[in-house]
């Protein structure tokens, strides 16, 4: 699906871009076009609603947005094309915001970063974070797709359900990193992966029969996509101050992969790195060193298998990798505070 196929009345600039490009050209002291306060920026905001009137989208007036007044009664998810020349104005909201450059490009200022997106790049940016988006060109096509906390939470790791590690590790990201606190994937000219998006947005712009619940379905599928095509490829500028950018997701997978058998030395040997060296990636990744993550992934899993009521206990350590099912009793209980089988019953 192209945009300017599937929405030919979006493609020319509507009535509000068009008076911010003309505010842009009228005040071109001002740089609109680089990231401001809205204390800054309010007067051009509020020239900007008094030219457009009911038009004027009154959340843009707002430098802080909450979850609870910002999305309809009854939607988890809402999506909105970015307006063209609006003032790159920094704000912050309790829910999590995702980018998607559809055509052109644009700047994503987060934080005290500049972030360069071009046709195909998607950001995943964290609640809590102040940014802006500066999109000063009539070509560019910017989906935002907006979404609780909670239900991001719930489409987008309940993906990554079967991948403990890279789970922690997204999570790390995205709720615990100061200075990056983003995904960014660059996945070029996947239409599979937009067409998700596009139909998304076509979704949001009807009033159908089970529009809130189809929406959820379609993004849910774009994270799939997303995932399946581009996980193994995010980038994670924190992880790049490190140096090992290129790397740590393969090494998060292969962990995930091989928990079971796999030893340092190996894991070490396989990525042509030391094991110095490997332990210190995985511990500015993931916060836990080597052995906490490889004991972490096999209570998970032994949690996971002891549901199965005909699942012999000493068959779980086996398969587990532990040589002495006394061992592996003892370090569960150490871990849930409870034994093998008092979980079992429990659950």
């Amino acid at each position: 699906m192209i945009f300017r196929d599937a929405f030919p009345q979006q493609n020319q600039l509507n009535s509000l871009e068009h008076t911010f490009k003309l505010l842009h050209t009228q005040f071109p002291e001002r740089n609109l076009q680089l990231p401001h306060s809205s204390e800054y920026l309010s007067d051009i905001l509020k020239l900007a609603a008094q030219r457009s009137g009911r038009s004027f989208p009154n959340q843009l007036l707002e430098s802080r947005l909450e979850e609870d007044s910002f999305f309809r009664s009854g939607f988890d998810t809402e999506l909105y094309r970015h307006l063209r020349y609006l003032p790159a104005c920094l704000h912050s909201h309790s829910f999590l915001e995702v980018v998607c450059v559809v055509e052109g490009n644009c700047m994503n200022y987060i934080q005290e970063q500049e972030l360069h997106m071009h046709k195909g790049d998607i950001c995943i940016i964290a609640p809590e974070t102040t940014h802006a988006i500066s999109a000063f060109s009539d070509d560019c096509v910017i989906i935002n797709i907006v979404l609780r906390t909670s239900t991001f939470e719930k489409v987008f790791f309940g993906v990554l359900s079967e991948n403990d590690v890279l789970s922690d590790f997204f999570t790390r990201t995205l709720y615990h990193s100061k200075t990056h606190p983003y995904l960014f994937f660059r996945t070029g000219e996947d239409q599979e992966l937009f067409d998700y998006a596009l139909y998304a947005y076509r979704e949001f712009l009807r009033n159908r029969q089970y529009k809130e619940r189809f929406l959820n379905n379609i993004v849910g599928a774009f994270f799939i996509i997303l995932l399946r095509n581009h996980g193994s490829n995010v980038i994670v500028p924190e992880a790049d101050s490190h140096g090992h950018d290129e790397n740590v997701v393969f090494i998060l997978k292969y962990l995930q992969e091989n928990y079971t058998s796999v030893t340092l030395k190996e894991l070490a040997e396989f990525f042509n790195y030391s094991e110095r060296q490997i332990q210190r990636i995985i511990k500015n990744c993931t916060g836990m060193s080597f052995s906490q993550n490889i004991q972490k992934l096999k209570m998970r899993q032994a949690a996971r298998l002891l549901i199965n009521p005909d699942m012999p206990i000493s068959a779980i350590a086996e398969e587990l990798g532990y040589i002495d099912p006394g061992n592996f009793r003892h370090i569960f209980k150490k871990y849930y505070g409870m034994t093998p089988a008092e979980y079992r019953e429990q659950n």
